[in-house]
């Protein structure tokens, strides 16, 4: 048993996120089997094709249940802290459809390699199991596996291949896997041609995990040509490794690096990383995320939008700003805020930065992050925000006006529960939905 199982073991009975604990020991001795689907199903991570998430021992509770040990979440009389009860309303200006593009078991992440490919770009495709593919745009190629990491990852509870990114020129991709420990790895490979160099890689990071969910693990280059990676809080639940609040981990924040080997350093730190000159991790860029799934920047603003996956009641979504230099060392709050509700703790950091968003588990469990609609072929969609959420399936449109205040609008679709785990872009800002249905789809306007 690996060391990971271990301390999975080690905590047997662990309430799981938004579920409650098994009563019994038959139920602690289930519950490894289970974790896969109850873990994704409750933390925006992947799920296995199997079982509801709902139908092992840890199956979750009404929306608003907790633990009887769970840190309260009363309200904090923060003058931050406004009530979020958004209205969701039906986007009626245009009807949407999710066209099949291709068909792959369990997709993870897709990204267009710069330079590449027409005006929609080379689309690459990670799949959870370790493998990346090249697929048409148009759908009438079938993909081409261009590399295979399958034996160096194990794609269960949270863990496998979890994100991909090309460098800013497309002549190396970078990708963002647990290992056989499942620890987190990112790993760099060039390319040649349309084909990854997979006997080239060149380890550019390591993070410990203390367990297997949590692992967050989506990459991105920004728009300031660093490698930004997002890491969770390391599992289990209530925070109970203490990494949110602590600057000396790279878990719970988002890291942002020059991944260029500097003399004998893997990647080099940017020097006007809040921490670079000491008070915590020189990679951190952000701290006090929970399960950061899936981040992305607007390709118009180069904002910066972050969807953190809550405990118990509450989904979230945070703005940091380009015009604000995406607010360097800004606290993102977990565990003392979940959303806008006090979880854990008396103290409100003067650095936290409350999410511009949230939604609470009557209406899903959690969030899928996506991307600024940024495309051609939907005009009424230009400039929301399009993500949902894994347990429902749903996706949603987020308008923020000049004033702060949010609209999350109905989109009409959806794909089957406990399926929806990442969103994509190619190169002309159209928008992809991976589904762990085994499809990749492209949203696109009814004819």
């Amino acid at each position: 048993m690996s060391r990971r199982r271990q301390m999975v073991v080690a905590l047997a009975g662990i309430c799981l996120l938004v579920s409650a604990c098994g009563d019994s020991e038959d139920d602690r001795r289930n519950a490894e089997p289970q974790v896969a689907a109850t873990e994704a199903a409750t933390a925006g991570a992947a799920a296995p094709t199997g079982p509801a998430p709902d139908s092992g021992p840890d199956a979750p509770t009404d929306a608003g249940d907790q633990p009887a040990d769970s840190p309260a979440t009363d309200p904090a009389p923060d003058p931050g802290e406004d009530e979020r009860g958004t209205v969701a309303v039906q986007l009626e200006e245009a009807n949407l459809v999710l066209t099949p593009v291709a068909s792959l078991t369990d997709p993870m992440a897709l990204v267009a390699r710069p330079g590449t490919g027409g005006t929609s770009g080379d689309l690459y495709v990670a799949t959870r199991e370790g493998q990346v593919w090249l697929i048409g745009a148009d759908g009438d190629e079938p993909p081409e596996m261009v590399l295979d990491i399958s034996d160096q990852t194990n794609p269960e509870c949270e863990e496998g291949l979890l994100g991909i990114a090309f460098s800013p020129d497309g002549s190396k991709l970078y990708v963002s896997s647990t290992d056989l420990r499942g620890d987190s790895l990112i790993v760099e490979y060039p390319m040649s041609g349309q084909w990854v160099q997979g006997d080239q890689g060149r380890t550019v990071l390591d993070a410990d995990q203390p367990a297997c969910n949590h692992n967050g693990g989506h990459i991105a280059f920004g728009p300031d040509g660093y490698l930004w990676i997002g890491f969770g809080d390391g599992g289990g639940r209530d925070d109970m490794f203490n990494q949110g609040q602590n600057l000396d981990t790279l878990l719970a924040a988002m890291v942002r690096i020059d991944p260029e080997a500097d003399g004998n350093a893997d990647y080099s730190i940017p020097a006007d990383n809040p921490f670079a000159d000491g008070g915590g991790r020189a990679e951190i860029w952000h701290y006090g995320a929970r399960n950061p799934w899936r981040f992305s920047f607007d390709r118009t603003t180069g904002d910066l939008w972050i969807a953190d996956v809550g405990q118990n009641q509450w989904e979230e979504i945070h703005v940091l700003r380009a015009a604000d230099g995406w607010k360097p060392g800004a606290n993102l709050g977990w565990p003392l805020f979940e959303g806008h509700v006090r979880f854990s703790g008396v103290e409100t950091p003067e650095d936290l930065d409350f999410p511009i968003h949230v939604y609470d588990h009557d209406t899903g469990c959690s969030i899928t992050g996506g991307h600024l609609y940024r495309g051609s072929a939907i005009p009424s969609l230009v400039g929301t925000y399009v993500f949902g959420d894994f347990c429902q399936g749903r996706l949603w449109g987020l308008t923020v006006d000049d004033q702060g205040v949010d609209t999350r609008r109905e989109l009409g679709l959806s794909v089957d529960p406990v399926t929806l785990v990442s969103f994509g872009e190619d190169a002309a800002g159209e928008l992809y939905v991976l589904s762990f249905d085994d499809t990749v789809y492209r949203l696109e306007p009814e004819e």
